[in-house]
């Protein structure tokens, strides 16, 4: 059907934008055509929705297709599943009600129904989780009440069917989280030998071939409740290269860690699977994804000893060698273990590495009214010395009046992924051009700045310059990466829809979404080499390379103008 392709290459692209305008079109048809439509088709559509949690298009869309009598008992089930996600509890719990009901009520032999109605009893023990969750007070007897009625749906499954081992790693996570929370719920399974049964049913299906993403998931958090954080981190990265492993699960996953089984950065078991399921994520999101500085902090802290253990862990895989028959060394891989989680989970780190030379430029060290970020002279322009300069935007830092800038002598920059609390002021321009022509300003720090600034960051590696922009395709494909101070707030790094959409010397247009107080942050491309600064974003920009018409984009300036000019 032409509305799943066109939705599954624009998702692919993360071209979210067109996506919704996808949602929209089927749902207009859905209103107007007589049409019949393969449910199955339908129920595709909305999974692709769920994939990229694009939870919103889900919900109206499942909406439409109950409203126009094309429903299923799946589509019943995600459409429960888009209101849970987006935070509609109650209305949940009457749709999944509605639909154990319902599955009760089909022929004793409907496959389809009695796997719809397991799912829809765990989705109900999420709800009740959740809101045990969020209200964060074990000594309220509600709050009781609700990890009592989790507990419930999750192991009333798994009593009736011990396949069904979500339902039973969920058992344990209550469990466990009850435990914890000190709390005195009657009639609790052993926890721990329900880990090990589900650890040992999973690793069957592996070897058998069989286990799907949402098994080495299970398989992960088996391992967790066993304190095996070695195990976990294997299965953890076989689940981030499964086919059927997006966006929506990886979410879930890191949810279920950080929420209830609330792991964090200060221990090894958070250290090694918090770390890698952020990157994954970060990889498949393409939406909604902003890694503030905080996060960026105390990853940066723990960084050492996550690829110490990656390392440990790929090297003694590599030794794992059996003899074949014609007697020649063959490679085994250490149960799912592989380098690619440890490729993206560096890529991620160099992304909070880029972040450490961003700073905020205001009138205060408190509120922002601009970015810049810090270069040394030299990688500007080779006669300079290494000198370390901040470059931003002319209607950031300017002495013309017309910018209506902050003067350099009003200036006050800070890092605050350095060191948000040391203040740097009385810069001077040493280069500008005006915001009609590249809107860059370099400036120069005070000699006692300058020593302070090279001890604030002897650590940290200064971008690579790309001599050259990424290719132009279409559709898009390219994603550009900014970092700075939207609305003059905290540093945040965005990985939103952030496809490039052209170039034309000097300009690169992008569609990565930015606020007010980004302007002069660094523009990078997909392996985090700084191409360019950003300055403008508008609803009409013109379109360039002679094309007529406008669209919506960010604008920046590309690097190499800006050192061609100098």
């Amino acid at each position: 059907m032409i509305f799943l392709q066109d939705l599954k290459s624009r998702l692919k692209v993360f071209d979210l934008k067109g996506a919704a305008e996808c949602a929209e079109k089927f749902i207009s048809f859905l209103k107007q055509s007589n049409d019949a439509i393969p449910l199955n088709i339908a129920e595709k559509i909305l999974q692709q929705f769920r994939s990229k949690r694009m939870f919103t298009q889900m919900q109206r869309v499942a909406d439409a297709l109950i409203q126009t009598s094309r429903i299923s008992f799946k589509i019943q089930k995600q459409y429960a599943q888009s209101m849970i996600d987006s935070g509609n509890y109650t209305a949940a719990v009457a749709v999944l009600q509605s639909l154990i009901t319902d599955t009760n009520n089909a022929h004793i032999q409907d496959i389809n129904a009695i796997t719809e109605n397991f799912e829809a009893k765990g989705l109900i023990g999420r709800v009740y989780k959740q809101l045990y969750v969020n209200a964060g007070n074990p000594k309220n007897p509600q709050c009781v009440h609700y990890l009592s009625l989790s507990m419930d749906a999750y192991y009333s499954v798994y009593k009736a069917d011990a396949n069904k081992v979500w339902h039973g790693i969920n058992s344990v996570a209550v469990i466990e989280r009850a435990k914890r929370d000190k709390l005195e719920i009657q009639d609790l399974p052993d926890s721990r030998g329900l880990a090990e049964k589900i650890l040992f049913l999973i690793d069957k299906r592996y070897k058998a071939k069989r286990a799907d993403a949402w098994d080495f998931a299970t398989a992960a958090e088996a391992c967790v409740a066993l304190n095996e954080p070695e195990e976990a981190l294997k299965w953890l990265s076989g689940y981030a290269r499964m086919d059927d492993c997006d966006a929506f699960e990886l979410a879930s996953t890191l949810r279920q860690f950080e929420e209830v089984w609330q792991l964090d950065l200060n221990t090894r078991m958070g250290q090694l699977l918090l770390s890698i399921l952020r990157a994954e994520l970060t990889k498949r999101q393409g939406s909604n994804l902003i890694l503030d500085i905080e996060t960026v902090k105390k990853q940066k802290a723990v960084e050492g000893i996550v690829t110490e253990k990656y390392d440990a862990l790929i090297e003694a895989q590599a030794e794992t060698v059996v003899k074949k028959g014609d007697g020649k060394p063959k490679v085994v891989l250490e149960k799912v273990f592989g380098a690619d989680s440890f490729k993206t989970y560096k890529w991620y780190m160099t992304g909070a590495d880029r972040c450490l030379a961003v700073a905020r430029i205001g009138k205060d060290s408190t509120q922002g009214f601009g970015t810049g970020f810090l270069l040394k002279r030299n990688m500007l322009k080779e006669s300079w010395s290494e000198e370390l300069v901040l470059i931003t935007n002319a209607h950031v830092i300017s002495n013309d009046p017309a910018e209506k800038a902050l003067k350099p002598e009003e200036a006050i920059v800070t890092f605050e992924a350095l060191n948000g609390f040391e203040e740097f002021r009385e810069l001077e321009i040493i280069w500008t051009s005006a915001s009609t022509i590249l809107d860059a300003t370099i400036l120069r720090f005070k000699p006692e700045d300058q020593d302070r600034l090279k001890k604030l960051t002897q650590n940290i590696k200064l971008y690579p310059v790309s001599k050259y922009l990424p290719a132009v395709e279409d559709p898009p494909t390219q994603k550009i990466y900014i970092i700075g101070h939207p609305n003059g707030g905290t540093l945040q790094l965005s990985f939103q829809d952030n496809l490039l959409i052209d170039h034309e010397n000097p300009k690169i247009h992008y569609r990565t979404p930015t606020e007010g107080g980004s302007s002069g942050s660094p523009v990078f491309n997909q392996q985090w080499d700084l191409i360019g600064l950003h300055h403008a974003t508008s609803d009409i920009m013109p379109c360039l390379n002679g094309k007529p018409g406008t669209y919506e984009a960010n604008e920046g300036l590309w690097i190499q103008s800006i050192i061609k000019a100098l």
